[in-house]
């Protein structure tokens, strides 16, 4: 008998459907030197490549969220920092309430947490917040710094994850009614999947094995 991978494809198949139509497909930004990059979960790691500290660059980027005070101060010496190292090392920003992925990768904790790439490490910013400091640090400066590695990118079963959390999150903010039809279509996704798990393996080589004996 074959097995029933209809009852197990099936379930795998709306899960993945649902991470594709929880991503914004985007292919990635051109770099251009003096300029804040906004960086998101899908052109994160394709712009930066900073886990593998390959043809990119370094990098400068802090994470922030619009509501942060101290986020919104920073604003306007970010884009001078921009500015004034766009031959040596590239300046972005990632907002976290949107890149939950990204932020959680990277263990974020506080707004703004300033993070600087090089080479495959990072090292987190600390000092003051001038111009002329962040600009030291950059230049050279963040050798003196712990070096940490970068984080390996997250499984794509962890990105459908997280994303789907934010859009549930998104979801109760606008009530109840919302909400609650897509919480039971996603635990009805969860059954089916569970039930086709427990279906494949139960029809697994060996009971078909057994099977065939008993009709001999």
């Amino acid at each position: 008998a074959p097995r029933p991978f209809s009852a197990f494809g099936l379930p795998i198949t709306l899960l993945l459907l649902l991470g594709l139509l929880a991503q914004l497909v985007d292919g990635g930004t051109r770099v251009v030197a003096g300029k804040v990059h906004a960086l998101t979960d899908e052109t994160f790691e394709h712009d930066t490549q900073a886990a593998s500290g390959a043809t990119t660059g370094d990098w400068f980027v802090k994470f922030y969220a619009p509501w942060c005070g101290h986020c919104r101060k920073l604003t306007p010496t970010w884009d001078k920092l921009a500015k004034s190292g766009k031959k040596i090392f590239s300046v972005a920003k990632v907002d976290c309430t949107k890149n939950t992925v990204t932020c959680e990768r990277f263990s974020i904790g506080g707004y703004p947490t300033l993070i600087f790439f090089h080479h495959g490490k990072m090292y987190k910013y600390k000092g003051g917040r001038s111009l002329r400091k962040l600009e030291k640090f950059a230049m050279g400066g963040f050798k003196d710094s712990e070096s940490l590695d970068v984080p390996p990118l997250p499984s794509y079963l962890q990105t459908v994850f997280f994303q789907l959390v934010v859009q549930l999150e998104n979801l109760m903010e606008q009530g109840l009614w919302v909400a609650i039809p897509v919480l039971t279509g996603f635990c009805l996704v969860i059954s089916l999947m569970l039930a086709g798990c427990i279906i494949y393996l139960c029809d697994s080589p060996k009971s078909i094995e057994v099977d065939k004996k008993k009709n001999q």
